[in-house]
């Protein structure tokens, strides 16, 4: 009998265990996960849009018309955390592509990464047409 208990406790305290390991890894996952998301602020980024001149190229929603030969990218709707990645590859140098690319890594290395997350925050606000 004592046994059988024995064993009836073990496999309790694997299972408990098992359960209390799968919640701790769920949370140092949603931890991770937090900080990819820029947590910036719309208002201001709107505010940093105009006066940063990002509305001239992109549009005032995020839904660029261009006008050049080269398509502007469409930043309405994308996620914040990719647009930020993307301003800090352009800052860093990271992503030249080409002559226009040039004006964008200017515009990205003037700005500090509160500036970068507050900016992604508004376009990701803004709806796609």
């Amino acid at each position: 009998m004592c046994a059988i208990l024995c064993c009836a406790c073990q496999m309790w305290y694997n299972a408990a265990m098992a359960r209390l390991s799968l919640i701790l890894f769920s949370c140092a996952l949603s931890g991770f996960a937090a900080e990819a998301v820029a947590a910036g602020d719309p208002v201001n980024g709107r505010q940093l849009a105009v006066a940063r001149k990002c509305t001239g190229c992109h549009g005032m929603d995020g839904n660029a018309r261009s006008t050049s030969f080269r398509v502007t990218p469409m930043l309405a709707g994308q996620p914040a955390s990719y647009l930020v990645k993307e301003m800090r590859n352009y800052a860093s140098g990271k992503r030249i592509d080409e002559s226009e690319d040039e004006q964008m890594a200017k515009a990205a290395a003037e700005l500090s990464p509160g500036e970068m997350e507050d900016i992604a925050a508004f376009y990701e606000a803004q709806s796609r047409y």
